[in-house]
């Protein structure tokens, strides 16, 4: 059976997808991937419902599946927008013949066994395991599903459902499968890394664990919650070689007066305290982070200690997000809503900030000698190679050309980094 699929928004949803797929048996027992559609059995649309453009993005790519969809093939839609929509998605979209809601992914072979053709040869793996729809040299884990937070204008806990995690013991067992696949780079994933809990293992024990039981040389976590993150998590991260020294923490904001409205459970000295520890734990590290601007309430003056924060810390990455106004949020309901034209200006400014904050940190770059996962030949020249260093994530961040030296997909080869951008580095093998 061909199968397409695409998974929009985070990579809790390419899990999930790799996980679909995994149910409906091994390449070995006929399943097969492919990137066009028209020659397809079965077409999959995970799609992300956390703010109206992420919905909009997914009905859009709905649509476009649907104009070549034929009478042979079946059509799922899985994921958040399926469970916050449910039976309206229905109505509104006739020609998708399975919806699947987010918690289950595995169960979709059960779904579609009715409506495949004989010729289709559907199996159902004994052992289902996940396809890998990234690049074999790296891959996502999820530590844990759901969300027990409760911000303001988040629907994580109303898609996904509360936060439960899995024992360690699972997931340095699907690692170390990973790692005999080729893998060279997990990323852990969750909604809240830091909420990790089970058996009275915290996240530094699951750390400790992975670093000490696997052979993986790259570790990346993402997403960590800043007033859950402790001195013992940065010394676990800052003494294992193999975790990488980037540090995802979205702190939404900097003004008290915003964070205690989004009932993020922190204030703005939590946030210089935390970056001090880094500063002084981890150095060397990069951080990213997350901002939100024009949240209900935001005044002048919240905004420019967001500002003086950005500017005082200065991040290696930084993502700014307009507040989208979700009915089913609490934050629908805070009185004070900030226009459009002026949420955007806020984000422009913020933007700038980081262009220019982020090009005089890459530029400090050249000299060194930094270790670069190759991830193949580079889109807009055969010449150049293209890879990422220890403090870009795949997807999100920067990445480096390189310019000089050969090596396969998938190898870690130590590059001289000769030039910078404001996002991107250049440089050679050595």
């Amino acid at each position: 059976m061909k199968v397409f699929a695409i998974s929009l928004g985070c990579p809790k949803n390419t899990i999930d997808t790799e996980v679909a797929l995994g149910s409906l048996g091994s390449t070995d027992s006929g399943l097969k991937l492919t990137n066009n559609p028209q020659e397809a059995d079965l077409l999959i649309v995970n799609t992300c419902g956390f703010i109206e453009e992420a919905v909009s993005e997914s009905i859009d790519t709905i649509l476009e599946v649907v104009k070549g969809k034929t009478d042979r093939q079946v059509l799922v839609v899985m994921g958040c927008m399926v469970q916050r929509y449910g039976d309206d998605l229905k109505k509104e979209l006739p020609e998708v013949d399975i919806f699947l809601g987010t918690g289950s992914p595995q169960s979709l072979v059960t779904l579609i066994k009715d409506h495949a053709a004989p010729h289709q040869h559907l199996v159902q793996s004994p052992d289902p395991a996940r396809v890998l729809t990234t690049p074999p040299w790296r891959a996502y884990v999820k530590i844990s599903e759901g969300c027990s937070n409760r911000c303001t204008y988040c629907l994580i806990p109303m898609l996904r459902g509360n936060e439960t995690s899995r024992s360690v013991t699972e997931i340095v067992s699907e690692v170390s499968s990973l790692a005999t696949k080729g893998v060279k780079e997990i990323t852990l994933v969750a909604q809240d890394l830091t909420a990790y809990r089970n058996g009275g293992k915290t996240l530094p024990d699951l750390l400790e664990a992975l670093a000490g039981e696997t052979d993986l040389p790259w570790f990346r976590l993402l997403y960590l919650h800043p007033g859950k993150v402790n001195i013992r998590l940065l010394e676990t991260i800052a003494s294992n070689t193999a975790i990488c020294p980037y540090l995802d923490i979205p702190i939404q904001h900097a003004s008290t007066n915003i964070l205690r409205s989004m009932r993020r459970g922190y204030d703005s000295k939590v946030l210089e305290d935390l970056m001090s520890h880094i500063s002084k734990l981890l150095p060397h590290a990069a951080v990213r982070t997350t901002v939100m601007v024009g949240f209900p309430g935001e005044t002048e003056d919240d905004f420019q200690k967001l500002r003086e924060f950005v500017e005082k810390w200065e991040f290696e990455h930084l993502g700014c997000f307009v507040y989208s106004d979700e009915k089913e949020c609490m934050a629908n309901k805070l009185p004070g809503k900030v226009s459009s034209e002026t949420a955007m200006a806020r984000k422009d400014e913020i933007m700038n900030i980081q262009a220019r904050i982020s090009r005089d940190k890459i530029s400090d770059m050249v000299g060194r000698v930094e270790q670069v996962l190759v991830e193949g030949v580079s889109s807009e020249t055969e010449l150049l190679l293209v890879g990422r260093t220890r403090h870009q994530a795949p997807e999100i961040d920067g990445i480096v050309y390189i310019n000089e030296g050969t090596a396969d997909c998938g190898d870690i080869v130590p590059v001289k980094i000769t030039d910078s951008h404001i996002y991107d580095l250049v440089g050679k093998i050595i």
